[in-house]
């Protein structure tokens, strides 16, 4: 099943509607109304798999919920150059706070 696929099986329009108001930046034709959990739970299950690079390798998303995914995958990478690599090439396509404030990359609390 293609992580987009995966993604969209938790869409909620109602939290869409309301995440929608939250960001104004972000057209709602771009956002499916998935929650945190739920995405976190996809970025466990394909860290690490091909999907999971082959995803990570395919900027830019058209969705939301796709950047956000990107930015949970990206906080699993254990290697700090690796991470700071993938960050550069993430960042131009980051177009609102949530997405920003959602990433929390393990390795720079030792770096």
């Amino acid at each position: 099943m293609k992580i987009l696929d995966r993604i969209k099986e938790f869409e909620d329009s109602e939290y869409k509607k309301f995440h929608c108001r939250l960001m104004p930046t972000v057209s709602e034709d771009r956002v499916i109304g998935v929650r945190v959990p739920h995405l976190r739970k996809i970025a466990k299950e394909i860290y690490g798999s091909s999907e999971a690079e082959e995803f990570l390798n395919s900027l830019p998303h058209k969705y939301y919920e796709e950047n956000n995914l990107h930015g949970m995958l990206l906080e699993k990478i254990s290697d700090y150059d690796e991470c700071i690599k993938r960050l550069d090439e993430f960042l131009p396509h980051i177009n609102n706070w949530a997405t920003c404030d959602s990433m929390r990359p393990k390795c720079f609390a030792k770096n």
